[in-house]
């Protein structure tokens, strides 16, 4: 690896430590760089002081032949300065050679599995009763359960917040359910069970959309791959194939709208295009303005319900929602929609709205994982 130092206005000291600090941390940092060619390594390492000010600046550029790894730091001292930044690039190069490598290919199926199979056979005759028990409490709320997963996360691949497919909606449910069968006994008391499902599914959505929003990404590329070879016009079969294969839960903005019944055709499309101008502005505001607008506008939740269920005071809830409310309508009305006909439009849609039942087959997917018998999936 060729490394090149440049030191700019350091002391006396500064220049006497920082070589020997950067020839340490450099043979720290070879370990991580053992799947690079040594030669094609550089390494740029610039250290400043601006001339009567003690704050150091240290940069450190990392060329690869897959591309530039960078990190900064600063201080008042080189050492820690230098430190700190060769302790970041580290971790950057780490996560760089994990994309090349593929790891989330085989790290990210494996934890869909256990998402998927959630719960082992129960222990003894007390786990399966306390299963039964959680089961009989939530069973009448499952639904509200799929239809909040289900619409924040539409929002969300929307808004772009989370790569589209990258999460499914019944790992989320899954995930939610396990989630109150941890807190079975430490349940909140202040609100009714579907409240409380609610807040677990809010919580969970927002841990694993961060956990999404963090991963390395699938489609990185090898450096040692081969490159693919260019696209070819499809064939009859390939067309064929393509229009006969739709995906099985594919979320889109237009299953949240409500049907009108009783227009004629073009006031029903005019009205669902409204709808929709609407959608498309929830899914652009804050997760949590969306989830407050959702439980007191949609599900009707007092303000000071929906502030425990959030966490927040209700204060900044009544706050969020005046502020929610007027963001939609300017939306609206920038979309072409008139004052007269947004508030009207908000309004509506706010006082009716679709709702989306679990599937049957999901539900009696976590019927079989909780009360016994067979866990396997129905094809």
């Amino acid at each position: 690896m060729k490394v090149i130092r440049a030191f700019r206005n350091l002391d006396r000291h500064g220049q006497q430590r920082a070589p020997e600090v950067i020839e340490e941390e450099v043979r720290q940092l070879e370990p991580h760089l053992g799947r690079f060619r040594e030669e094609l390594v550089r390494l740029e390492v610039v250290a400043s002081q601006t001339k009567g000010k003690t704050r150091i600046q240290v940069s450190l550029r990392l060329q690869l032949p897959s591309g530039m790894i960078a990190a900064q730091e600063e201080g008042f001292e080189i050492e820690p300065a230098l430190r700190k930044a060769f302790a970041d690039l580290r971790h950057r190069v780490d996560r760089h050679v994990a994309r090349l490598k593929h790891e989330p290919e085989y790290k990210r199926p494996a934890r869909r599995r256990r998402i998927g199979a959630p719960l082992a056979p129960a222990r003894d005759a007390a786990e399966a009763e306390r299963r039964q028990l959680f089961f009989d409490l939530i069973e009448d709320h499952l639904d509200t359960v799929y239809d909040t997963v289900r619409r924040e996360l539409t929002y969300l691949e929307c808004s772009g917040s989370v790569q589209a497919g990258y999460l499914s909606v019944r790992d989320l449910v899954d995930a939610t359910i396990l989630n109150g069968l941890d807190r079975f006994e430490r349940r909140p008391t202040e609100f009714s069970v579907r409240d409380w499902l609610t807040q677990l599914a809010f919580e969970t959505i927002e841990a694993e959309a961060l956990a999404a929003r963090r991963a390395v990404p699938e489609d990185a590329a090898s450096i040692h791959s081969k490159p693919k070879a260019p696209a070819e016009e499809p064939t009859v079969p390939d067309e064929e194939m393509f229009e006969f294969y739709q995906p099985d839960d594919v979320l889109l903005l237009e299953e949240l709208v409500a049907d009108d019944g009783g227009d004629d055709p073009e006031t029903a499309v005019a009205k669902r295009q409204d709808a929709l101008f609407l959608h498309r502005a929830m899914a652009g505001l804050p997760a949590l303005w969306r989830r407050v607008l959702f439980l007191v506008d949609l599900n009707d939740t007092p303000l000071e319900k929906a502030s425990s269920v959030l966490g927040i005071p209700e204060d900044d809830v009544t706050r969020i929602v005046q502020s929610a409310r007027d963001y939609l309508r300017d939306k609206l009305r920038e979309s072409g929609q008139s004052s007269d006909t947004a508030h009207a439009l908000f309004d509506s849609a706010h006082q009716r709205r679709l709702r989306i039942p679990q599937p049957l087959r999901d539900r009696a997917r976590l019927e079989r994982a909780f009360l016994g018998g067979s866990q396997g999936e129905a094809p």
